[in-house]
């Protein structure tokens, strides 16, 4: 995998980790010196409710957090996609017309084509390796894509003889998509073709994520200040105040990154990424009626290996770290959420822990774990269904998760603002040997002020009863003291109280 591709990918992860959440300046949460150990603080007791109040309040915010999760579910359900197929087709070809160029030009040693250039090459099909392609599939099918640029005047590419790469300027491309498959009911291999036609604008796109000099510390860049794809309602438009992303790679030798460059081959030449750290600044895409924004992005990775007898070597790319900060901006359902995630693994624990197989698989030496810590923290708002969009479902949880053995993945606090009442969840879940949820593995503590309920959920998620005849749950206690109890008969969730009084929770 060349470093273009896995900096696209950075690009991509981002905008899609981003887009889970929102508004970047009204985040209320702080992730501590951004290094993933902060945990939620507990909300204070109010000690002017009676206990009974107390366990009832709790019952009520946990059936409104429910109530507002169904709302939320509601609202997105039947919400267009931040891109159509046809605009996620139109990205994709245009990162890939802008890398085609750079390595057509670093093969034919190249260093500028302007618009007159692309045409006569267009032409007299010496460009057809950059605008035709024709990649191959798994099973019945594949793909072949017949492209055909026509730049305007201000259309210029240059290469210069450090590997850095710029292109800017406006091209039409024309493109015809095939699909091909295999009938079995004809025996014959059928066809559809899909025709595009649009505009891509290139504004100060930059790649020097290559380098004609041997190294075992690269620095590279990747970037633009825009990229304008398509027009009008079918826009699409990457922009970056910071120019995009940065590459720093460490290798346990010297390689040449250029157009050969390629993770598996150096792999199997003997070499290894010791650190790669992608990191991606103030990236903003808009399309449609979303926006969507991606800051302090940081992708850290190393490779582990294993050596065959042979001399053949098995790598597997780990990563480490993964830090973001993002926000998503979206008109229906009205829309304003920020989320900031912060997972980091220990690599010495990567290091001396994780351990490449013969065949490749990867496993923890016995009787120790690699450490995760993860911090997440979502803040804003979206419009409940069929109301104006002045009314809205507040959003505000903090959470913090820690692998604390092999087995045992904690929930060391969750905080969650449910109409200006907090609820606060701590919790366990039991992996099996094969590090998936085992049966009656997780555990969840919800408390308010004193009050207090325990749960347990099966493999499915489904409640743990203390009493199947009774359909009993968990108690409800205060202090200790039981005060109610939450029922299951037949489908319907509710909490009865020492007052015989019932709240149904769904």
């Amino acid at each position: 995998m060349k470093f273009f591709k896995l900096t696209a990918l950075a690009l991509a992860s981002s905008l899609v980790l981003a887009g889970c959440g929102s508004d970047g300046g009204s985040s209320s949460t702080t992730v501590s010196n951004n290094n993933g150990s902060t945990i939620p603080a507990k909300p204070p007791v109010n000690n002017n409710l009676s206990d009974l109040q107390q366990a009832k309040g709790l019952i009520d915010t946990a059936k409104q957090f429910i109530l507002d999760n169904k709302a939320i579910k509601d609202a997105y359900e039947g919400a267009s996609e931040i891109l159509t197929e046809q605009q996620q087709a139109r990205v994709s070809l245009t990162f890939d017309i802008a890398e085609g160029l750079r390595e057509y030009m670093q093969e034919k040693s190249i260093t500028r084509l302007d618009a007159a250039d692309i045409i006569y090459l267009r032409d007299n099909g010496d460009l057809k390796e950059i605008i035709d392609k024709d990649l191959a599939s798994d099973f019945y099918w594949d793909r072949f894509y017949d492209n055909k640029l026509t730049p305007s005047d201000d259309f210029l590419a240059t290469l210069d003889a450090n590997g850095k790469f710029k292109l800017s300027g406006t091209t039409l491309v024309n493109s015809e998509d095939y699909d091909y498959s295999y009938n079995p009911l004809t025996n014959n291999i059928d066809s559809i073709a899909t025709k595009d036609s649009f505009k891509i604008t290139y504004d100060k796109f930059e790649n020097t994520l290559a380098s004609n000099s041997s190294t075992d510390n690269f620095k590279g860049r990747f970037g633009f200040n825009n990229i304008t794809i398509g027009s009008d309602a079918k826009a699409v438009v990457f922009s970056s105040l910071s120019q995009g992303a940065t590459v720093n790679a460490q290798f346990s030798d010297k390689v040449l990154i250029n157009d050969e460059f390629d993770l598996d081959e150096v792999n199997a030449a003997g070499i290894t990424v010791e650190k790669a750290v992608i990191k991606l600044g103030d990236v903003k895409l808009k399309a449609n009626d979303s926006t969507i924004k991606a800051s302090d992005l940081e992708l850290a990775f190393l490779d582990m290996s294993h050596k065959r007898a042979d001399g053949s070597l098995v790598v597997r790319t780990l990563p480490s770290t993964i830090k973001l900060t993002g926000q998503l901006i979206k008109e229906k359902p009205k829309t304003d959420m920020t989320i900031s995630l912060n997972a980091v693994a220990n690599e010495n624990d990567i290091k001396n822990v994780i351990k490449v197989t013969q065949d490749g698989d990867i496993e923890e030496a016995a009787g120790k774990f690699v450490g995760i810590e993860i911090v997440m923290s979502l803040n804003g708002q979206v419009a409940r269904k069929n109301t104006n969009i002045t009314t809205s479902i507040p959003i505000d949880i903090q959470a913090n998760l820690k692998r604390m053995s092999r087995k045992d993945v904690e929930l060391q606090g969750l905080s969650a603002n449910v109409d200006g009442k907090k609820l606060y969840v701590t919790g366990k879940t039991i992996l099996d040997t094969t590090y998936n949820v085992s049966c009656k593995c997780t555990q969840l503590n919800i408390t308010q002020n004193n009050a207090a309920v325990n749960l347990k959920f099966d493999v499915n998620n489904d409640f743990v009863k203390q009493d199947t005849s009774t359909g009993k749950i968990a108690d409800i206690t205060v202090n200790g003291k039981v005060l109610g109890q939450l029922l299951e008969n037949n489908g319907t969730v509710s909490a009865k109280f020492v007052d015989n009084s019932f709240v149904p929770l769904g």
